[in-house]
């Protein structure tokens, strides 16, 4: 995912817009679980302040994972906004060497940047719907499909005390 900023580096208090798509299906082996199932769209729009370009926009995406309580594989959409700052490196101050993204050519890489926030947005256990009921932890059967009739009335040896407490506590 490349863009051009050459004509926006040049123009200050310029504007430039950035409509992109691309097929991130060769990460899937770096993100375990996960498969692209859409193209990444990326909008993106960059302002020149005159001492940086200042960028903001959106990723979207929707990706296959599997529902860590149910384990079946379901689709999840993935919105984020993007907002960074770039800055050319012959005009990057000392400050900006440490904040900003820099830029050595006017061919601008995204591909690294975009993917990253990809990881940050995704939950650290994804879960397919807020009404999961999960598995059953006798018989392992989906109890979003079906219910059935296990006796759970196993207690952890640990939490056997708190059985004797009062509800109405």
């Amino acid at each position: 995912m490349n863009i051009n900023v050459a004509q926006i580096r040049r123009d200050e208090n310029g504007t430039a817009h950035f409509d992109l798509k691309e097929d991130f299906s060769a990460f899937e082996s770096e993100l375990e679980g996960v498969d692209f199932v859409a193209p990444v769209h990326v909008q993106l729009q960059v302002n020149n302040t005159g001492k940086s370009l200042v960028v903001n926009g959106s990723i979207e995406t929707e990706i296959k994972a599997q529902c860590g309580c149910c384990l079946e594989p379901f689709h999840y959409q993935i919105h984020q906004d993007y907002e960074d700052e770039w800055v050319f490196a012959p005009q990057a101050t000392e400050e900006q060497l440490e904040t900003a993204l820099i830029f050595h050519k006017d061919e601008i890489e995204l591909t690294e940047h975009i993917l990253e926030q990809i990881v940050l947005a995704l939950p650290m256990r994804f879960i397919c719907s807020s009404e999961c009921k999960g598995l059953c932890p006798v018989c392992g059967a989906n109890l979003n499909v079906k219910s059935c009739e296990c006796i759970q009335d196993n207690i952890d040896p640990r939490f056997a005390a708190l059985a004797n407490w009062s509800r109405e506590d």
